[in-house]
């Protein structure tokens, strides 16, 4: 009887220990087949008007000291206008940054950076260009995309298809697209925002800018320049109650890590500008005026 117990016990045990494996193998399988189900979704997450840099895979990442965000605006030739850069000199400058070493990096990258201290690839530098002048579509676009430069486009979304050196909405779909450039607010029609007498006349131009970009372009945008780096409080409210987490002023200067991300300040690039100069605000905060 004793026998016959112990044999029953022992096929019970065995018959528990077949179910169990049967079970975690199950599990394993349910969770293999989930993370290849969260990996494909992360594949297909990429939003219009965002930036995706392609990184070597021997790219070193620390927390800099600072990030030095450049300012451009027009690509062209218009003697004794500083604001334009030549085709020649910007090319210059991309090829300076690639040849020593530079990794621009995103809009995100840099918020990332500024509120959590995250890591930037070495040397890391930040392009940025104002306005959404048609140069930055036939010279910008492709220029970036040859040396692999992720950069940000802040657009007067007002001006899209009117003046006549301007990008249209399907020029500008076809950049978005790309994942190469982010495409952000420079509001609907580049005032001195302190200067408009509401706070309505303010909100109009950010929230409508805010929805051009998701009317046209489907993006759901989260950074900000203010025209002429002019702001108050009152507009730093309504960016963030617009969904904006970032804005850049024209006060000049490096990005810090814990710097106040909407007072953020960037480094003017001109067409006088030379390569020791470019250089230098490249590195310091105390950049020698020109």
């Amino acid at each position: 009887m004793m026998c016959c117990l112990k044999d029953i016990f022992k096929k019970a045990i065995f018959i528990i220990l077949a179910i169990s494996v049967l079970c975690f193998s199950g599990c394993a399988m349910n969770n293999s087949n989930e993370q290849d189900n969260v990996a494909q979704n992360n594949q297909k997450v990429l939003k219009p008007g965002v930036a995706v840099p392609k990184r070597d895979k021997n790219v070193k990442y620390s927390v800099p000291e600072g990030v030095s965000v450049l300012m451009y605006h027009m690509i062209g030739d218009i003697p004794g206008n500083d604001a334009v850069m030549t085709e020649k000199n910007l090319r210059m400058q991309m090829q300076y940054l690639k040849d020593n070493g530079y990794h621009p990096i995103t809009m995100q990258e840099l918020y990332d950076y500024v509120s959590k201290g995250a890591a930037l690839p070495e040397k890391p530098v930040c392009i940025t260009f104002d306005d959404g002048y048609h140069d930055s579509y036939t010279i910008v676009y492709p220029m970036m995309k040859e040396f692999n430069f992720p950069w940000t486009l802040f657009l007067i979304t007002d001006d899209v298809g009117k003046a006549y050196n301007r990008m249209t909405w399907e020029e500008l779909k076809e950049m978005a697209d790309s994942n190469t450039v982010t495409i952000a607010n420079h509001t609907l029609s580049h005032p001195k925002l302190h200067n408009l007498s509401s706070r309505k006349e303010k909100e109009n131009e950010i929230e409508g800018a805010q929805k051009a970009l998701k009317y046209h372009l489907n993006i759901d945008n989260a950074w900000i320049a203010y025209p002429y780096g002019d702001y108050d409080e009152e507009v730093i409210d309504i960016c963030v109650k617009a969904g904006i987490k970032l804005a850049l002023t024209t006060d000049a200067g490096r990005v810090h890590e814990g710097s106040y991300p909407y007072e953020l300040k960037r480094v003017y690039i001109g067409n006088n500008v030379d390569m020791h100069h470019f250089a230098e605000r490249l590195m310091k905060d105390d950049y020698s005026t020109l």
